[in-house]
């Protein structure tokens, strides 16, 4: 070739061009981790922002106050002594506290 490009690589280029103007940046994005919440939906039930709401407050199992001893032994069907043993030796998430006594969440 005498250094001219093709009739073919010229449409091509012409075409390129057109389909990608330079004044449109490229879009590049990431994958997102995050999971919206079930009552960000917009078909979501009255109640799963409720469900959420609870499950939020109750995602620790916390033995400084009254009231969430009071709930956590009521949860789990245990005295306040068992559960706060069990919060000493499994940590305070509910799953572990419920594993450690032979319970089901």
């Amino acid at each position: 070739m005498n250094g001219r490009k093709s009739s073919r690589e010229e449409a091509l280029d012409v075409g390129l061009r057109d389909s990608f103007p330079a004044s449109d940046p490229v879009a590049v994005s990431q994958p997102t981790t995050a999971t919206p919440a079930r009552s960000d939906h917009r078909n979501a039930r009255a109640g799963d922002k409720a469900r959420e709401e609870l499950t939020a407050q109750h995602s620790r199992v916390n033995v400084s106050t009254d009231q969430d001893i009071r709930y956590w032994m009521k949860r789990l069907d245990v005295e306040e002594s068992e559960l706060k043993e069990a919060v000493r030796k499994a940590g305070f998430w509910p799953q572990d506290v419920a594993n450690y006594l032979g319970k089901t969440l």
